[in-house]
């Protein structure tokens, strides 16, 4: 059984009978790059899940130190190295990313990473963000002590994914379950439910009073759409212990596990008062 559950993309199977993956030896990519921001990557190998425990300490075995990361902006042709650094925000610890290249909405962006005899690669474009209108704050409906977070935008046409960040008790965003089915071709009020750590085995959807919220709000290619759309579904029947689940979330990698986004992104800030 997984006792804390693991990283993202190394989430296949629910706690039940041995389900590994057909190719374990394959890597897994988690990576993406904002508008305005760097490209962060992270590469691991296949974790298959068991009626034993697994504990989230015992995962350095499957990190890759030593892999050759790339980006290249195929808009401008500027290619770059990705370093490798420790960085105990992200799950795993380990991220790839440089200093040298920034994200730029509208331009392409190819991925490719390089470890042994694997070779990954993948290409995402930055859709233009798209601003927040507003965002709100009003008492649960089910609960005097919890709240919900609204926010308001306009883009019926595009594809769209929120992910929040609680002040203090988050290190990074984390995808806020459903948001991508409420957000993309429509325009109005979605809810911004808590991202999901998925460590977190006690994660409640709503929010407490005082607590900071941070949003990121992106505008997403429809591949991106899809892989997150599936990893909402897959991360709800991961919950129940008798469903086993047996497939792996839609790809835009070639030669790995994972995905390569890009996105348009737009932040706001607010506190639970």
């Amino acid at each position: 059984m997984i006792k804390r559950l693991i990283p993202l993309l190394l989430l296949a199977v629910a706690c039940t009978t041995t389900y590994p993956y057909r190719d374990s030896d394959r890597l897994v990519v988690e990576g993406w790059i904002d508008s305005g921001g760097a490209p962060i990557v992270m590469v691991t190998s296949p974790v298959a899940a068991t009626e034993q425990e697994q504990f989230v300490e015992d995962l350095a075995r499957n990190l890759y130190y030593k892999a050759y990361v790339t980006v290249k902006d195929e808009t401008t042709g500027e290619e770059v190295s990705l370093s490798a650094r420790k960085d105990a925000r992200y799950l795993p610890p380990l991220i790839y990313t440089t200093d040298a290249l920034e994200g730029v909405a509208g331009h392409t962006y190819s991925l490719k990473v390089m470890y042994g005899n694997h070779v990954a690669k993948a290409v995402t474009r930055i859709p233009q963000p798209v601003p927040l209108d507003k965002v709100e704050v009003s008492k649960s409906v089910q609960s005097d002590t919890m709240y919900v977070v609204t926010a308001y935008f306009n883009d019926p046409e595009g594809y769209h994914r929120f992910f929040a960040m609680v002040e203090g008790k988050d290190s990074m965003y984390f995808p806020s379950l459903l948001s991508g089915q409420m957000a993309s071709n429509r325009a109005g009020a979605v809810s911004v439910m808590r991202g999901w750590p998925i460590t977190n085995q006690n994660w409640k959807p709503l929010y407490k009073l005082g607590e900071t919220v941070h949003i990121k709000f992106c505008a997403v290619e429809k591949d991106i759409w899809d892989y997150w759309d599936s990893f909402d579904g897959l991360s709800t029947i991961s919950t129940i212990g008798f469903f086993p689940i047996t497939v792996n979330p839609p790809t835009n990698m070639n030669g790995a596990y994972g995905y390569w986004a890009g996105y348009g992104a737009t932040y706001a800030t607010v506190t639970i008062k």
